[in-house]
């Protein structure tokens, strides 16, 4: 299990958010803007993947992910 700040996946809030994977704590991280910054959340969901801000966030989160300590 590991646990990341709405901030360290992109976000504007210190909301921490738990998941055991990577596919989880971005679906956990989805709901959480859909929730908390509607704006926010429609903003990524009609952005292209291949968008350069999309695969810029992707290799963040990817490392932000890969060093986060496992609880």
């Amino acid at each position: 299990m590991k646990t990341l700040t709405c901030a360290q996946l992109g976000g504007m809030c210190d909301t921490k958010l738990s998941a055991p994977s990577k596919e989880e704590m971005l679906a956990k991280g989805m709901e959480h803007l859909k929730v908390a910054h509607p704006e926010m959340y429609q903003t990524v969901t009609t952005m292209a993947k291949d968008n350069p801000m999309m695969v810029e966030w992707q290799k963040t989160f990817d490392t932000t992910w890969d060093t986060a300590p496992v609880e």
